[in-house]
């Protein structure tokens, strides 16, 4: 596999990955990390779209998937040319798109007041990381930021649920389904991240003996691309829904794929036996 001479010139950024720089076009650094960003762009115009067929969508409902958005085109523009300035753009859009589902998930029944105020609070502090973060690079106060968002989000999502679709109810079980599997293919995105960094070499030598375009399935960064695009939705779309849909119980014709298909899936757990009082009912 021969590299192409780099049209956007010497890469500058901190950060490289797995992936052999410029092996496809000399235009994109990353082909494969640069193309699956697509997946984030995807489900942001569907989530998009999906709201403007609601009568009561306000721009709070909104920034989350322009957020999702754009990490997608930050991600791809970094991925494209390597270099430092789309790298900090890359960073920044992850705390942008975590930072309005945050305020979503905090305020939920709080007063304008108090949702302003912390607003302002959740405004300040980003913009504090992202000053900081630009200016020294600084990636482990970045990353905190990041997870504790993420658990955060995750713990209001769970009592979201709790509080707002009925125990024991079918809806329930499709919800606890969805947010199970976004969990689940998040974290897996993480974990092939990590292995992408741990065993480079032998996926590189792995994808020389196989060769294209079967060697583009062991690129395993744009793995983390398309699964935590997945969960990313999958997270922001089920809030959407405990918040502001006019029937939480029904998910039909809400959700894109594969969320449909976990609602429906093991993560979903079993049908609750009937109790004697709908046994008498039935009978």
């Amino acid at each position: 596999m021969n590299s192409h001479s780099p049209f956007w010139g010497p890469t500058t950024s901190n950060a490289n990955f797995c992936e052999e720089d410029y092996l496809v076009t000399r235009y994109i650094a990353e082909f494969v990390n640069t193309l699956t960003n697509l997946v984030y762009v995807f489900y942001a115009i569907y989530g998009i779209s999906h709201l403007r067929r609601r009568a009561n969508t306000d721009v709070s409902h909104v920034l989350p998937y322009w957020g999702l958005m754009g990490v997608g085109i930050a991600s791809a523009a970094f991925h494209m040319n390597l270099k430092y300035h789309t790298q900090m753009m890359d960073d920044v859009s992850m705390l942008l798109t975590t930072t309005p589902v945050l305020h979503r998930v905090m305020t939920v029944n709080a007063s304008r007041t108090t949702s302003v105020v912390v607003g302002v609070l959740l405004s300040s502090a980003l913009f504090g990381l992202v000053v900081l973060h630009v200016v020294t690079d600084e990636f482990i106060l970045h990353a905190v930021a990041f997870v504790v968002s993420i658990t955060v989000i995750g713990v209001r999502t769970m009592q979201l649920i709790a509080t707002r679709t009925p125990k024991d109810s079918a809806a329930r079980r499709q919800i606890w389904g969805m947010v199970r599997f976004g969990a689940v293919i998040f974290e897996l995105g993480f974990a092939v991240w990590l292995v992408d960094g741990w065993i480079c070499g032998l996926l590189r030598s792995s994808r020389h003996a196989i060769g294209l375009p079967w060697a583009f399935l062991l690129e395993l960064h744009g793995w983390w691309h398309i699964f935590t695009g997945i969960g990313a939705y999958i997270f922001i779309a089920v809030i959407d829904h405990l918040l502001c849909s006019e029937d939480p119980e029904s998910i039909q014709g809400s959700f894109a794929w594969p969320a449909p298909c976990a609602a429906r899936s093991i993560f979903a757990g079993k049908e609750s036996p009937p109790t004697a009082k709908s046994r008498s009912k039935s009978e």
